[in-house]
Parts: structure tokens; sequence; C-alpha cells
């Protein structure tokens, strides 16, 4: 396994986090936002999709879940969602401009993966325009209605992996955030995988990894 440091910084960045450090400010950035009940080490398993002339950064939710680890908002609460939705977005922004600060990081590109309610505040951070991003991974997961075409920043490239057996969020859902950012104008790959749950299959990781690559030159 690559090295990566659980960072003694998290006071200064306002949430937890690990990374992996290539020695180069201006390489390029992949951030990565686990889902509900996680913990920033669960997103390491896409490490191996991303090359090893990267900074890679994995966040920590601030919520505990009642099914253990962390999540950004609470799934079972009567509070309207939306708000919730945003409140987290603006602590992952604020995390990651830290981050950025705290390592001097001028990086050529930045990609984000968020996986499940992961990908759910991402899609909201690059639709409300707080956050620009060169790429998106949508993993098992699917598109915020918050924000709007309007807003984007730039135009990131979009890959969006899903499976036809996901029991927690279904392929419909996903199917409906394509057609969303597509009719947003961005461009989007969408890999979906026959028979797969709630996680990436083998195709899907495949098919992630010649995506970031296309996307982060050697």
């Amino acid at each position: 396994m690559r090295n990566i440091s659980d960072a003694p910084q998290e006071e200064f960045v306002g949430l937890r986090f690990i990374h992996r450090g290539c020695g180069d400010p201006h390489a390029p950035l992949v951030i990565l936002v686990h889902g509900r009940a996680g913990k920033a080490e669960v997103m390491w398993a896409f490490d191996r999709t991303i090359p090893e002339h990267a900074n890679v950064v994995s966040f920590e939710a601030f919520l505990p879940d009642a099914l253990g680890g962390f999540s950004w908002w609470d799934m079972v609460s009567d509070k309207p969602l939306e708000p919730e939705i945003l409140r987290a977005r603006d602590r992952l922004h604020f995390a990651i401009e830290r981050f950025v600060e705290l390592f001097s990081l001028q990086p050529s590109t930045t990609i984000a993966f968020g996986f499940s309610q992961g990908s759910v505040l991402l899609s909201a951070a690059v639709l409300t325009g707080i956050l620009r991003l060169d790429g998106l991974a949508v993993l098992a997961g699917f598109v915020s209605r918050v924000g709007d075409q309007s807003l984007i920043q730039g135009a990131p490239k979009v890959f969006v992996a899903h499976g036809t057996a996901d029991e927690v969020l279904s392929v419909e859902k996903a199917r409906k955030g394509v057609n969303r950012l597509r009719s947003c104008g961005l461009t989007v790959t969408f890999v979906e995988e026959e028979g797969v749950g709630h996680k990436i299959g083998v195709q899907g990781m495949r098919a992630l990894k010649e995506w970031v690559g296309s996307l982060i030159s050697s």
C-alpha cells in the first residue's frame, strides 16, 4: 500500500482527513468523499485508480451515525434536507480550501470522487458554484437537486458508475442524474454494471481508472 498520513492538522482544516502526498505542490489533486456511516479510510479502496504522481486526500464527515462511522447529514432526521446539504457543503469546501493552504498546493487539475452520500454532497457543491473541479466521479450515488446550470464553474468532466442491483440507491436515480448533468451541457461517462449492488464492481473500477488517466497526464 502506498504511504498515507493520518493528518495531525485536523483542527486547522475542520475535518479529520488522511492523505497521500507526492511531493509536488503543482501535481493533480484528487479529493475523496465517503458515504453514509463511513470514515476517511474507506475511500482508500479507490486509490488504485489514481496515478502515483497525484496528491490525494480523503475527508471524514462530522456527524456520528447510529450505524457507525460518520455522515454528512442525518438520514433519519425530520429536518428539511436542502439546508443540511448546504451546511455539509460549506464544511467540506472550507476543509478543502484549508487543506490546499496547509500544504501550499497549486494543483494543475482537481478531481473529486464521491461515494453514495458523498456524491450528493459533491454534486451539490458543483451545481451551486462553490466548488470548481476538472472532474467529478459519482460512485453508487446520485446527483443533488440543489443548484442549477447557471452556477457551475467551468465544465467539469463527469464519471458515473452504478450497479443495476443497488439495494440502497436505485440505478434509476443514477440515470436521472446523468440526464440532468447532460442537460447542463456537461460531458458524462456512464458505466452501468449489471448485477452489482451498492458498490463499484470490476468494470466500474477499470473504467474509473481509465477516466482518471484521461484527465491526469503522466
